[in-house]
């Protein structure tokens, strides 16, 4: 079969091509899927090209150079925002930006490389490559999210977001199985197999998860129809990050805030949803603005949970910060609290600072935040609702654990403002989407400049803010108790991917090549 309709014997048109560059192309064709962009059937085609030409290149070199400039590429631009935020709000200048997503890029684009290395592997050893290659992706998107503290971002199924029918499989198997089935489609485009088998194989799973999406979307909208809610109010304060913390727009900011809640219907039993580190001074700890903050949540009526920073003395006289939600009552109490305890690295700390102390001439973090140790499930009325701040959202364990304890509807706080005007708001958003879909909840989300949403259960997001705009979205958030697969059994997916590649294909060559490296070292003894 000539797949890739090149007039003549297919193996001209690769000897035609520089692999490096299709690699490269190929990857920045696969980050036109995310956001900003937003084409994702390129996801479906973009990299069954550089894994044929993996799978045959004459080395395993050439492989691993294939992958390493196909995820270069990739994260690159999928990571764009990065040298945006570094350079306007880390005063990096725009080469020492760059460098820094370069570094990243580069670290990122290791799990490709590995990932094409081992195609070549299975190709050449004429193992099940429809199997084993998105078994194999999977299994390092996996690594990828838990490796160093874990940075799952841009796993390739968060590119299918916006499309909830593609997604559903995500209350069985996570983000991770869809990712599966993406790679798939790729493999099957470039080993069709014999009078295309794999490629039918491949066209069966994805109609089967679309059935299954359709059919979970019927059931979950028909639940979600008769399910119990509550009335939330999400506020949007748009507030530039370089100036939030100015005590000249200390005032301004209460006063704004206390406008979004006058948009609001007067409801005793309202949730009013606040962004991240949303007040500009230590809520409970600077009298006269909690003073003048509380007035105007008794005004409200409501509930509150708001996001502030926090400090508490340690032993020894040391401060501990925390990045803090409160969840207060309409009579100005707080009811329970919720420290932030996944910080971002390089943002919110600075990972080994005790062992490399010279990385704070380089690197000036946004504060020197402390984990928290409080329980994820905070008591509202009579229902349970988990805040998820910021990068928390981007962890599926997370919201797992939450669930695990009982919780109905997922809040998330968020201040997106540092991405700028870049995808980066967008990307974010996509994985609310994903943590909706895996545990069948309610997502609320509270972003300081956008993007806020109400996310359904099924990923489909109900109503939404623009960017960089001040609002307030009155919405009814549906409230579902029943717990999905994934939330019952976690990643067994994955391990599962894991496990498959590590006995199939790892572990077995692994006696041959230790065999290799004594005949070397016997040789240079000789």
């Amino acid at each position: 079969m000539n797949l890739f309709f090149y007039p003549g014997d297919p193996s001209m048109l690769y000897a035609r091509l520089s692999a490096p560059a299709t690699a490269s192309a190929c990857g920045i064709a696969t980050a036109l899927a995310f956001p900003p962009f937003g084409f994702w059937p390129l996801l479906f085609m973009a990299s069954a090209l550089p894994i044929r030409m993996s799978a045959r290149a004459d080395s395993s070199g050439k492989a691993f150079r294939c992958g390493f400039f196909f995820g270069f590429f990739f994260f690159s631009v999928t990571l764009h925002w990065l040298a945006a935020t570094v350079q306007a709000f880390g005063g990096l200048p725009w080469p020492a930006a760059l460098g820094a997503l370069g570094l990243l890029a580069s670290y990122m684009a290791l799990y490709p490389a590995f990932f094409f290395l081992f195609i070549h592997h299975i190709y050449q050893k004429k193992k099940n490559i429809l199997l084993l290659a998105p078994a194999a992706w999977t299994a390092l998107e996996f690594i990828r999210g838990h490796l160093f503290t874990g940075f799952p971002w841009a796993q390739l199924g968060h590119g299918l977001a916006e499309t909830p029918l593609l997604i559903q499989s995500a209350d069985m198997g996570g983000v991770y199985l869809v990712s599966f089935a993406i790679v798939m489609a790729n493999t099957a485009l470039a080993f069709p197999g014999k009078k295309g088998k794999n490629m039918v194989i491949s066209l069966c799973l994805w109609l089967c998860l679309g059935s299954y999406g359709h059919i979970r979307i019927k059931n979950i909208e028909k639940i979600t129809a008769h399910a119990p809610g509550i009335e939330v109010s999400i506020l949007q304060g748009n507030f530039p990050p370089d100036q939030k913390w100015d005590p000249a727009f200390q005032k301004k900011t209460l006063d704004r805030y206390h406008r979004l809640m006058a948009k609001a219907p007067e409801d005793e039993n309202r949730l009013f949803l606040w962004p991240e580190t949303a007040t500009p001074f230590y809520l409970f700890t600077d009298k006269a603005p909690t003073r003048q903050i509380l007035t105007h949540i008794r005004e409200s009526g409501g509930y509150h949970l708001t996001g502030s920073p926090a400090y508490e003395t340690a032993s020894g006289g040391n401060y501990l910060f925390f990045n803090r939600s409160y969840l207060i009552s309409p009579e100005g109490d707080i009811l329970a609290r919720y420290d932030k305890r996944h910080l971002v690295p390089f943002g919110e700390y600075i990972p080994l600072k005790r062992y490399l102390p010279f990385l704070d001439q380089f690197i000036v973090p946004a504060g020197e935040f402390t984990p928290g140790m409080h329980p994820p499930v905070l008591a509202f009325q009579d229902r349970l609702l988990a805040p998820l701040i910021c990068f928390e959202s981007v962890f599926p364990h997370m919201a797992r654990e939450a669930v695990a304890k009982g919780a109905e509807l997922l809040a998330v706080q968020t201040n997106d403002a540092w991405f700028g005007n870049t995808g980066g708001p967008a990307q974010h958003l996509a994985f609310s989407q994903f943590r909706a879909v895996e545990f069948r909840k309610t997502v609320i989300r509270s972003a300081n400049t956008g993007i806020s949403a109400l996310i359904l259960p099924t990923g489909r997001i109900e109503k939404k803010t623009a960017m960089n705009t001040t609002d307030t979205l009155n919405v009814r958030a549906p409230l579902l108790k029943g717990k999905s697969l994934y939330a019952e059994i976690g990643d067994f997916f994955a391990w599962a991917c894991l496990f498959v590649v590590l006995f199939k294909a790892v572990i077995p060559v692994l006696p041959v090549s230790m065999g290799r490296l004594a005949e070397l070292r016997k040789k240079k003894k000789s």
